[in-house]
């Protein structure tokens, strides 16, 4: 387990700096791209979409910050337990949580055919990382039926955590 601890503490670190990069895109761009490219794809979305795009017309890029960093206050608290305790289904499970955002910037700005915020990111370093991070983990035995089902509970306890974080980043001012 020696060389599996170490293997692992590298996957988090490089997931850390990754995810802090992916989102310092976002929270650069998003209220850029909100002002200026949103009006000009807008008609270009499915009207259920735009319902919940339109909820965030006015995001300011501090109020994106503070959403990243409640959520990411969660994930890292996760994150600290699963490398303590070595319950690595709770890594995996952030890991899930985040690969399904992932893949949703690049076919945002393929649908849309403009740039999306994150999309630099998700193609230059989230994919190639979710990429080797799978097929490390599925060549080891820390991916077992338990440790997925360890993972889906942590995405299902994450969805109101998410929610959560919008909520209060929507609020602050």
């Amino acid at each position: 387990m020696g060389e599996e601890r170490v293997d692992i503490n590298v996957w988090i670190i490089s997931f850390l700096i990754i995810f802090m990069l992916h989102n310092l895109e976002e929270i650069i761009m998003v209220e850029k791209w909100i002002k200026k490219t949103y009006p000009r794809v807008r008609d270009k979305i499915p009207s259920s979409m735009q319902k919940e795009l339109n909820h965030y017309n006015d995001i300011t890029s501090v109020q994106f910050a503070v959403i990243v960093f409640v959520f990411s206050i969660f994930a890292s608290i996760l994150i600290l337990i699963a490398v303590v305790t070595q319950h690595y289904y709770l890594f995996l499970g952030v890991n899930l949580f985040f690969a399904l955002n992932i893949f949703t910037h690049p076919l945002q700005a393929l649908y849309l055919r403009c740039y999306t915020p994150g999309l630099l990111t998700s193609l230059l370093l989230i994919i190639p990382y979710y990429s080797l991070f799978f097929y490390r983990f599925y060549n080891t035995d820390m991916l077992s039926l338990n440790s997925i089902l360890g993972a889906i509970a942590v995405m299902i306890i994450f969805i109101p955590l998410f929610l959560l974080s919008h909520k209060i980043g929507k609020k602050w001012n």
